[in-house]
């Protein structure tokens, strides 16, 4: 085994090129750690290494690994029908989730437009966005979309552009991005400079929005994307009245609002959707993740009613885009057993309840003098870490910081990742997650926080 593991990392650092990794601790390292089986809520690498899973896999996997009947539904689907023309012709598996998808999300959302992921959900929603203003308006003004400082929503060209100069990103290598893209702080209490010293936010980071809007000026933003809980900006979860708020806003100066749920939905915070904690429908949902829980490729923008109508019979209505596997029929079939699956598990329910324990766990590391602040909705969570407590005073450098907790936790068996700025530890486990695996995961935190603070706060 040890024979075929290096054969396989010497292959990986001759001819794989893998997303987002610096090639001089790749490199150190031997190269990847490769992972070949998984179960539940674990994964196993090809040392037989054992690791519990903090991140569902990049957030998708809520229903838990190795869940046979999706990979049954897969097998059926590639049986009768693998692929079509996706441009042209559709599918009973791409028509029934679009009906599902227009029946189980928030308010009149109800024409779905299929991407492979989620990156192309989210270039779909800007073009959607533009050419709405362009056919209901004939407005060409209206180009501008704001995001928040430290968002991410995707490594195509027109995602990056709304890009809120997330630290693992460093778009400006790939300068220069079209020029649509504005930023807004995010509500990030535990460090805004409006409340932080306040025992909750006081909502000034919406008057912020606001202001970024009057000086871009109304008239040529043509949409607001936001994903609900901040997630990439440090899981900073608003507080009630801020959705609510950011929904007037766009209603006041004909904006739409995009919600990108791709990490969010399906279950994730404790609802099927975030936007349902604020009784909030956006313009334009985009999903992926958690919609086939990882096991096939797939995204979704998902419009309101009546912005899909003001395409129907227009001139300019045709939306000239798509990608060859949107609305893949395997990836669709799959979708739909999974969305039946996350219904029939309550796992939604589980999410909400199993958050509580996490973030009580958490919380009780409170003795560590590298303790910031825990925060999250569901299995959605951050945990801030400093280097003093009292002060709220971060590492120096944040991104390597994050990196070392971040290998340490690996190397004691938990699988997580790091957010904006880089001092900030992710969790979001598949819903399926169990009690005693919830306390595992403070308990390897716990023994992290301490060898990390052995070794670089001496």
């Amino acid at each position: 085994m040890a024979t075929d593991t290096q054969r396989l990392r010497q292959l990986a650092r001759d001819h794989l090129w893998m997303s987002y990794q610096p090639p001089t601790p790749y490199a150190a390292e031997g190269g990847p750690r490769i992972l070949v089986a998984a179960e539940g809520t674990w994964m196993v690498d090809s040392e037989g290494r054992r690791y519990l899973d903090g991140v569902s896999a990049l957030e998708a996997c809520v229903a838990g690994h190795i869940r046979t009947e999706l990979a049954d539904v897969a097998y059926r689907q590639m049986q009768q029908l693998e692929f079509l023309d996706v441009f042209r012709y559709a599918s009973p598996p791409a028509i029934l989730l679009a009906a599902r998808l227009a029946e189980i999300t928030p308010g009149d959302l109800a024409r779905v437009h299929f991407t492979p992921g989620g990156s192309e959900a989210v270039e779909t929603a800007i073009k959607i966005a533009k050419q709405y203003h362009l056919i209901q308006r004939g407005d060409k003004q209206r180009y501008k979309v704001i995001t928040r400082e430290g968002a991410y929503h995707g490594c195509t060209f027109g995602a990056m552009a709304v890009d809120g100069e997330y630290f693992g990103t460093r778009i400006h290598m790939y300068d220069p991005l079209p020029p649509f893209g504005r930023t807004s702080p995010p509500p990030y209490h535990y460090r805004c400079p409006h409340c932080s010293h306040l025992p909750a936010c006081n909502l000034a980071c919406v008057d912020d929005v606001e202001q970024v809007i009057l000086r871009e000026d109304p008239e040529t933003v043509a949409a607001l994307i936001f994903d609900p809980c901040a997630t990439a900006s440090a899981v900073s979860v608003p507080p009630d009245g801020y959705m609510q708020r950011i929904r007037e806003l766009c209603d006041r100066y004909g904006i739409l609002f995009i919600m990108d749920e791709i990490i969010t939905g399906f279950g994730r915070t404790g609802r099927l959707f975030a936007s349902e904690h604020w009784d909030i429908v956006p313009d334009i949902m985009t999903l992926s993740k958690g919609l086939s829980s990882g096991y096939m490729p797939i995204g979704a923008a998902i419009t309101r009613e009546a912005i899909a109508r003001a395409f129907d019979g227009h001139p300019d209505g045709t939306l000239s885009h798509g990608q060859t596997y949107g609305g893949h029929p395997v990836a669709c079939a799959v979708a739909l057993a999974n969305i039946d699956l996350v219904l029939r598990e309550d796992l939604a329910g589980q999410a909400a309840r199993k958050g509580e324990r996490l973030m009580a766990g958490l919380r009780s590391l409170h003795h560590h003098v590298t303790y910031g602040d825990v925060r999250g909705l569901g299995l959605l969570v951050g945990f801030e870490f400093v280097h003093e407590r009292d002060s709220r005073r971060p590492p120096p450098d944040p991104k390597t910081a994050g990196y070392h907790l971040r290998s340490i936790c690996r190397d004691l068996g938990l699988i997580t990742l790091t957010l904006h700025p880089g001092n900030v530890i992710f969790l979001a486990p598949p819903l399926t997650i169990t009690e005693e695996e919830i306390d595992q995961i403070t308990a390897i935190l716990d023994r992290a926080l301490s060898i990390y603070e052995d070794r670089y706060l001496q």
